[in-house]
């Protein structure tokens, strides 16, 4: 709902309020005494509904700014930690560059061999023994 319908829903209410003020105090007949109640019933459900809706939105619209604010921040690490990784002796490394075209050369091959991945032996097996090499890399410059 926006303001303006929740505005627009409550004078369409207060006016039917009024009138039935005024209609009620023309008739006062056991019969008119007896929808009075049940009109009273029904307007106190309408607006019971209406605060359970306009509650319900609202809680949706902390929500989604909570969620917001938390995708801003998840970007802000990711962005973090690739800086940090480009920066990273490792990154820098001959056999990083190496890797990155290993891991090329086996995607390369897995598309070339659809269906026969036991095909691209080679280029897995060279692309592995550059990760085991920059691994040995990256914890020799860790200490």
């Amino acid at each position: 709902f926006t303001m303006g319908l929740k505005e627009k829903l409550i004078k369409e209410a207060t006016a039917q309020k009024e009138a039935k003020d005024k209609a009620r105090t023309a008739s006062s007949s056991p019969e008119s005494v007896c929808s009075r109640g049940t009109a009273e019933e029904i307007e106190t459900a309408v607006a019971k509904e209406l605060e359970r809706i306009l509650k319900k939105q609202q809680h949706d619209q902390l929500r989604s700014k909570d969620r917001q604010a938390s995708t801003a921040e998840l970007l802000g690490e990711i962005r973090d930690l690739s800086q940090q990784i480009n920066t990273s002796p490792t990154a820098q490394s001959q056999t990083y560059g190496q890797a990155v075209n290993a891991r090329n050369q086996v995607a390369a091959c897995l598309r070339k061999n659809e269906g026969k991945a036991l095909d691209c032996w080679k280029e897995v097996s060279e692309f592995k023994s550059l990760v085991a090499t920059l691994e040995r890399e990256f914890v020799a410059a860790s200490h």
